[in-house]
């Protein structure tokens, strides 16, 4: 088996977000059998159990998000605030074609600066909270200016929900990201079975029972020494304990 990275973890590593960033406060889930032959994929397997901060329950975070919906025939959306802070600090995103279009445009601009994250469908952009804020976007304003376009503003960022008991990681270094030294990073079985790969799952909801390229997923190899995910055991039991003892991924330098 072989580290599997999903399209959207390796969206994220190549945009803005970076690997930190897509996996922080998300959790391992423990599979048998072998894993799939992409992240994209449903998780494969019986889960055995999900691996969170010293077995805590776990709560995954909900980003605080809002809408802007552009609308008009010429001009340019000059700033886009939540709070005080500008997401398009590249400049203004002028109208082009149609109101749908500039959208488009406007959904690059915010993603391409990484302070918030952009989707957009027609003329209506959802701008979201990067993962690992939790509820501190909650309640900041998602503010236009524009010259003759309108880009109307749903309100306040709203809904953000905060992880509980999601994992940490060690700053990187050397290439290197890895499991922190001095954090227990465990679970309690949840059924019997042989550990045979696990999944880090990023922060966002997801059970990894849906195909997706936007979710940011990391698959990978278990042993009790020398694999990906490195168990204190293999064998799982219900309600017994059991720990990652280290993990460890190599950004090569070429």
């Amino acid at each position: 088996m072989t580290v599997r990275l999903s399209t959207g973890l390796r969206n994220a590593i190549v945009g803005s977000m970076g690997l930190t960033g897509a996996l922080i406060r998300g959790y391992i889930g423990i599979y048998t059998g072998s894993q799939p032959a992409s992240a994209d994929s449903p998780a494969t397997g019986t889960l055995l159990g999900r691996v969170t901060a010293a077995s805590g329950a776990l709560t995954q975070e909900t980003p605080a998000s809002q809408t802007i919906t552009v609308a008009g025939s010429s001009g340019s959306i000059n700033t886009v605030t939540v709070g005080t802070l500008n997401i398009i600090p590249d400049g203004a995103v002028a109208f082009r074609t149609d109101a749908s279009t500039t959208a488009s445009d406007l959904c690059d601009a915010i993603n391409r600066n990484g302070y918030m994250r952009a989707t957009v469908v027609g003329a209506v952009v959802t701008v979201t909270a990067r993962p690992g804020a939790g509820t501190t976007y909650n309640g900041l304003a998602l503010a236009t200016t524009v010259t003759t376009l309108t880009a109307t503003s749903g309100g306040n960022m709203t809904g953000g929900v905060a992880s509980v008991n999601g994992l940490i990681l060690a700053a990187p270094s050397a290439g290197v990201l890895s499991k922190p030294t001095s954090v227990v990073w465990s679970f309690n079985g949840i059924a019997v079975g042989t550990a045979g790969w696990a999944r880090f799952y990023g922060a966002q909801t997801d059970d990894g029972s849906t195909t997706s390229t936007l979710l940011c997923r990391m698959d990978g190899s278990i042993a009790t020494s020398g694999g990906d995910f490195v168990l204190a055991n293999i064998s799982v039991t219900v309600g017994a304990p059991n720990t990652v003892d280290s993990f460890s991924y190599t950004q090569l330098a070429q």
